[in-house]
């Protein structure tokens, strides 16, 4: 992460443009069309670095994309290859631009002088191998104004080139950049290397573009970003966020018109008693865990008074003052708790359907634990849907066209290289404590038929019905939904918890060529995710996380910039199904260098996983409800679980009709303990609430991992 850097040239630019730091990249480059700004990866100081974001700054600035389109395509009328012209454009376009900053920016001419001294003095360009006196007539202008005039290097020019050289010096408007440039275009020095220029991209297409580049330029900084035998292969990802994300929501509101319209056509009677039934089952239980978290939260504000004298004598102790100090009156200091709410996420994917109905159930227990204690709380499923069932039959064209479809669909804020695509990625909002309280009960009394009861008459909306896992875009969506939610319940700690039973869908993105693909990163090199939804910018060492998959990766990201600018909990959790096997333990309890170990060593190969020295200690945690995951697997979060298939146990489960009384005893003693980490959601949400350390267990099973 380098946000430092990213302020810096925002702060420039007065403008939020898009920051990356792309290893790949041979040098600095702004994209003015997509207001992207990219830095290479070099071993150089700061100042350098400072000194290109000026100049690519520069560009954001005074270089008009638009105006320039419309030079080259007059210019391409009149015979010039518009890309040979362009580049010729740049040289004489630095020259200006950096006059500008200059004047406007005072502070950046030394950046500026100290940034070329630097490159000169580290030999960055191979400058000490060149032949200087083959350069052509571009390449001599740009090295001249950039290392020549400040006194850096020698750069050799006759009068005629002088003559040119003073000429740029002069421009000052981007139409006279442009007729420089027509004049380079047609100098004899140029005339060949045009012409081999042309004939490159004529016969290569992109690749000569590349090639033609080297061929104008003179290729001053090759093997620049790559040297000292380093090899990079990373790339950046660009969360740009959405122009208006809830219409990738189905509000609560929405979804229960759905249900009503669906219900009327299916002659569907909602079954109210059903639902009722489970509320009063589990009334109790959410009482006394409610009652527990308000003593818990009464001790805390004890712990918080404090007695603070107020510097007033108090006259009824006046004449004690020869045997006690305490002869002031004094108050009782009384700092406020923090206000607390959470936004679950819940994994409405396919592979959820056997495990949904009791994960469900305990969701419900966290809303009614959520209303009594008074806690804003939202609850969305998340999973794919397509735009036209986003909305109810009433509200749907009969015949939706494809541009209904996408106006329907949240478009991504701003087009840019490497920007993340949304697609079909949507959150259904399933509960929350903004809607009205009568409203809230029947929906989720539909809910409650739809995956508990499994009615055959009940008429489930499309929207939930279970596909894809794009957990990626649903935690960037939920981010930009949290920045406002935060600020309207005026809440001080939210959480953010995310429950899934898979991986989640590779990343859509969109690439330089406007094209469709899934980005996949590779395990060298850096990752650079620029996320523009929270305005932070966090660089990964795939080196260093070789654990990690990218959308992972990436959801890590995310969820850190809403811990640093929301002050957000983050929690996750992963359904693992009844049994604790060998194939849990080793893919979340082991990090890979400690799995390449266990290859290796003798007792593992032949007896399995169950011979490590962790398993016995993490069956035993995960037999009680929930496992803490290895830290180094899933980052981001402050803690996350491996859970059980969470199933609720109910106190009559409790009751033994016959037997003695060490039986009964037994029995509800059981019960009890089973009844406590069957609702592993609530229990988790109420630590957090308290204050609890939601990583407690992870020394015991990882040693000092935990305190990374």
């Amino acid at each position: 992460m380098n946000t430092s850097l990213s302020i810096f040239a925002r702060a420039l630019a007065t403008e939020n443009i898009s920051f990356a730091f792309d290893p790949s990249a041979e040098t600095a480059s702004f994209d003015v069309k997509n207001r992207h700004l990219i830095l290479p990866v070099w071993k150089v100081s700061e100042t350098v670095q400072t000194m290109l974001i000026a100049h690519e700054i520069s560009h954001a600035l005074w270089t008009p994309y638009n105006e320039s389109e419309a030079i080259l395509a007059e210019a391409e009328k009149e015979g010039y290859n518009k890309n040979v012209l362009q580049r010729l454009a740049n040289v004489v376009e630095d020259v200006r631009i950096e006059k500008m900053m200059k004047q406007k920016y005072p502070g950046t001419r030394r950046d500026f002088f100290l940034g070329y001294r630097e490159i000169v003095e580290n030999d960055l360009f191979g400058f000490k191998n060149m032949d200087m006196d083959s350069l052509n007539l571009a390449t001599r202008l740009n090295m001249h104004f950039k290392w020549g005039v400040p006194g850096f290097m020698d750069i050799p020019m006759t009068d005629e080139q002088q003559r040119i050289a003073e000429i740029i010096d002069e421009v000052e408007t981007f139409k006279e950049v442009y007729e420089v440039a027509k004049m380079l275009y047609k100098h004899p020095e140029m005339e060949e290397i045009v012409k081999k220029a042309e004939q490159e991209m004529e016969a290569n297409g992109a690749d000569g573009e590349k090639i033609a580049d080297k061929i104008v330029d003179g290729d001053p900084g090759q093997g620049l970003g790559k040297h000292d035998g380093e090899k990079y292969t990373a790339s950046s990802l660009v969360i740009t966020g959405l122009k208006d994300y809830k219409k990738c929501i189905v509000d609560s509101d929405t979804l229960l018109a759905m249900y009503e319209e669906n219900a009327v056509r299916c002659h569907d009677v909602l079954n109210m008693g059903e639902y009722r039934e489970f509320v009063k089952d589990s009334d109790a239980f959410v009482r006394q865990l409610v009652m527990q978290f308000e003593r818990r939260k009464a001790a805390d504000e004890i712990r918080r008074e404090r007695p603070k004298q107020t510097g007033m004598l108090n006259l009824d102790r006046l004449h004690q003052y020869r045997t006690h100090d305490d002869i002031f009156l004094s108050k009782i200091i009384k700092q406020e708790g923090k206000n607390h709410g959470i936004v679950f996420l819940l994994d409405f994917s396919g592979s959820m359907s056997s495990s949904l109905k009791d994960c469900f159930l305990q969701v419900l227990q966290l809303v009614w634990f959520c209303e009594k204690a008074q806690i804003p709380f939202e609850v969305f499923a998340y999973t794919d849907v397509n735009p036209m069932y986003r909305v109810p039959d009433s509200k749907r064209p009969v015949r939706p066209d494809s541009k209904w479809i996408e106006s329907n669909r949240g478009e991504e804020a701003r087009s840019c290289p490497n920007r993340m695509l949304y697609e079909d990625a949507c959150l259904v909002n399933l509960a929350s404590s903004r809607q009205d309280a009568a409203k809230r009960e029947r929906l989720l009394a539909f809910l409650y038929g739809s995956y508990v009861t499994r009615n055959s008459n009940t008429c489930t909306p499309y929207c939930l019905h279970l596909h894809g896992t794009p957990t990626v875009e649903a935690v960037a969506v939920a981010s930009e939904f949290m920045k406002e939610w935060v600020v309207a319940n005026d809440i001080q700690i939210p959480t953010i918890m995310v429950v899934t039973d898979g991986s989640p869908n590779g990343i859509g993105v969109q690439d330089y060529n406007s094209t469709r693909l899934y980005y996949h990163g590779q395990e060298d090199g850096t990752l650079t995710v620029v996320n523009e939804v929270m305005d932070i910018t966090y660089r990964v060492n795939w080196n260093e996380n070789k654990d990690r998959d990218v959308s992972n990766t990436v959801i890590g990201t995310m969820l850190c910039a809403l811990r640093e600018k929301l002050n957000a909990r983050c929690v996750g959790m992963f359904v693992g199904g009844n049994n604790f096997h060998e194939n849990l333990f080793s893919g979340f309890c082991l990090s890979r260098r400690e799995r390449e170990m266990g290859y290796n060593d003798k007792e593992i190969r032949l007896k399995g996983w169950s011979a490590h020295p962790r398993f016995k200690a993490a069956k035993e945690s995960y037999a009680d409800g929930a496992l803490l995951v290895h830290p180094d697997i899933y980052p981001g979060y402050d803690a996350y679980f491996l859970v059980k298939t969470p199933k609720i146990v109910k106190d009559e489960d409790a009751i033994v009709e016959e037997g003695n009384f060490t039986k009964v005893k037994n029995t509800f003693v059981r019960t009890m303990a089973k009844r406590s980490c069957s609702r592993v959601f609530l229990t988790r949400y109420v630590d957090i609430v308290a204050g609890q350390p939601l990583n407690k267990g992870v020394d015991a099973l990882y040693g000092n991992l935990g305190k990374k």
